[in-house]
């Protein structure tokens, strides 16, 4: 009699989390500004035990993989993926057009070989070590939802149902949805950036301070602070940093 009270308040327990992680979920479904959309994106992720991500939804038909992305990845990483065309052996990109599974860094590493094996080697140098991508499809669309965590390498993810990968998966559709409403609108990211906006979002990615980038440019610390600010807001980024990996990322400036 008492391992049936007790599986019952385990199952009470268990509904209870579900739905309370679902709750905690729905934000993303609700209409927002795109900015607070990725905000609350961020926090999700965190909450979960995800620190870099990138997410992307756009035409099948484009070539480019940053054709319409929300990222915080490092802007030197990438940077460097275009700068040495990793486009052309991205394996995470391919498998992402071609299936509907997830895909595992640690063991895609392992299994990695010639020009592959230098992308995983050069993606492990700015902390994008253990993680996995998940591909997103809808109507016209496609992309994929990748994500880190710091993670002991010999047990990249376990397989408690209330664990950081059953979550994540829980997750995906609320953020299919959200992306939806802020990737796929037309013109949503194809924002405008002045000259001013997209010089001061060049020398912040290349780690001028804004008191260097004062000197540079020869105006006003408040100056500079008001452009990023302006082309954050435009590029829908929370900080400065993610303004330079948005705009590096859609072509918008280059390092």
């Amino acid at each position: 009699m008492g391992d049936i009270h007790g599986n019952k308040n385990e199952d009470i327990f268990f509904k209870s989390s579900v739905e309370e992680v679902l709750d905690d979920f729905s934000v993303l479904t609700k209409e927002s500004h795109r900015r607070d959309w990725e905000c609350n994106l961020r926090k999700v992720l965190r909450r979960i035990g995800y620190d870099s991500y990138l997410v992307s939804l756009g035409s099948s038909t484009t070539s480019d993989p940053f054709n319409r992305i929300m990222t915080n990845y490092p802007s030197e990483w990438l940077r460097r993926y275009k700068e040495e065309n990793f486009i052309k052996v991205d394996p995470i990109l391919r498998h992402c057009r071609q299936h509907f599974v997830p895909l595992f860094w640690g063991r895609a590493r392992r299994r990695a070989r010639g020009k592959s094996t230098e992308f995983w080697k050069a993606r492990e140098r700015y902390g994008l070590l253990q993680g996995v991508s998940i591909p997103l499809r809808c109507s016209e669309m496609d992309g994929s939802l990748n994500v880190s965590r710091y993670i002991n390498p010999v047990h990249e993810f376990d397989d408690d149902p209330n664990g950081p990968l059953s979550k994540l998966f829980m997750l995906t559709p609320f953020i299919l949805e959200g992306l939806q409403k802020h990737l796929s609108k037309p013109g949503e990211l194809q924002c405008s950036l002045t000259v001013r906006e997209s010089e001061v979002l060049r020398w912040s990615g290349v780690g001028k301070t804004t008191w260097e980038m004062s000197r540079i440019l020869g105006c006003s610390e408040r100056t500079i602070n008001f452009h990023i600010a302006n082309a954050s807001r435009k590029l829908g980024s929370f900080s400065r940093r993610q303004a330079v990996s948005t705009a590096l990322a859609q072509g918008l400036i280059s390092l």
